[in-house]
């Protein structure tokens, strides 16, 4: 038996543009500052509890050299907004070497 012979299709091909692959991506989360300081490796965030029964939550942002934000989650304050108050406060610490210091007082 002959096989016929058959012609290949032709397929269209649709070029994809491609992303300028140094686009920048925006921040992922709502603390534009925090993610910053993260990403620039220009410190640390802590969150969590100190050693001391009235200060039980507490989020803290330091660089190598200094403690530049230190507060105090107050009752009934959410988590979300004491990551509020960290990004607020964590502009000036960085630009005008304002600090917050909750913890150790004025």
């Amino acid at each position: 038996m002959a096989r016929s012979a058959r012609t290949p299709r032709k397929t269209a091909r649709v070029k994809r543009p491609r992303p300028p692959a140094a686009r920048k991506r925006g921040p992922s989360t709502p603390w534009k500052t925090i993610e910053e300081f993260l990403n620039n490796g220009e410190g640390t965030i802590s969150l969590g509890a100190v050693n001391h029964s009235s200060l039980r939550y507490t989020a803290i942002a330091s660089d190598e050299h200094n403690m530049l934000v230190a507060l105090v989650r107050s009752r009934g304050e959410t988590l979300h907004q004491l990551l509020d108050r960290l990004d607020q406060a964590l502009g000036p610490a960085l630009e005008d070497q304002i600090y917050v210091d909750e913890i150790n007082g004025p």
